[in-house]
């Protein structure tokens, strides 16, 4: 059973074989659910990319 991450943007857990997207920040990889997630995060990065914090942002999309 593949370990499953967390999108930083919102906090879904998803396998990050199956990500959506990936993208290198401060030495750290995230895997994001979906392309909506990725350009919320690459807009901000900072804001998602510290892990401990939550936002519970989905950036307008729906998970199906």
């Amino acid at each position: 059973m593949a370990t499953k991450v967390k999108d930083p943007v919102c906090n879904m857990e998803i396998d990050p074989s199956q990500a959506a997207a990936s993208q290198e920040h401060e030495g750290q990889t995230f895997y994001f659910c979906s392309h909506g997630c990725h350009d919320t995060f690459r807009k901000d990065p900072h804001r998602y990319g510290h892990p401990g914090e939550h936002h519970g942002e989905h950036g307008g999309h729906m998970h199906s």
